[in-house]
């Protein structure tokens, strides 16, 4: 939980995000928190990642483990004209998993949380402009670390932390801070 400008900071950074992505050209959009496992499957994260996600059994809904869930869900029983292309979308979604936590502590340098808060950057275009259109995003997602004066680091996932529909992930790992406990 967060209290007073702890709060206050939390909005000013999903709406700042929010602001810069769609002066950078992406399109904002409100999504649902809970999908359709139909929504979850097709958007690559059934069955692999099925431990880590929250279900509704009685409703057959998720909720949602990442914004790409739901943009990928936009557009999933639609044929989209060539000339539409490239759409570029950015949402605020929080985002919920069961990631094995240590009572708040690390794990192996990384905080985790079964409820955290993500902006994100989508964009649906041309298989042929996929790795171009990626670059373009992670030089975006780098500039709002640029902006906010953070320190951080850009890694590549390996093979095996990856969807099956990706063929590159890059996470950006922010430095922050902790203060020694004891």
């Amino acid at each position: 939980m967060l209290n007073g400008a702890g709060a206050q900071l939390q909005r000013a950074l999903i709406a700042f995000m929010l602001d810069l992505h769609t002066r950078q050209g992406y399109s904002e959009r409100y999504l649902p928190f809970m999908v359709r496992t139909e929504t979850v499957f097709c958007a690559g994260q059934l069955p692999k990642f099925a431990d880590n996600l929250y279900k509704d059994h009685e409703e057959d809904l998720y909720l949602v483990p990442t914004a790409e869930v739901p943009l990928t869900g936009l557009h999933m029983d639609e044929i989209l004209d060539e000339a539409s292309l490239p759409r570029r979308y950015v949402a605020y979604t929080p985002c919920f998993r069961r990631e094995k936590m240590s009572a708040g502590r690390d794990v192996r340098g990384i905080k985790r949380g079964h409820q955290f808060d993500k902006v994100e950057m989508y964009i649906f275009c041309k298989p042929e402009e996929s790795d171009e259109w990626l670059e373009k995003m992670r030089l975006h997602a780098e500039e709002t670390c640029s902006a906010l004066g953070l320190a951080y680091r850009l890694k590549q996932l390996c093979t095996g932390s990856i969807g099956f529909q990706s063929a590159i992930t890059y996470d950006i790992e922010v430095w922050a801070p902790v203060a020694p406990s004891g």
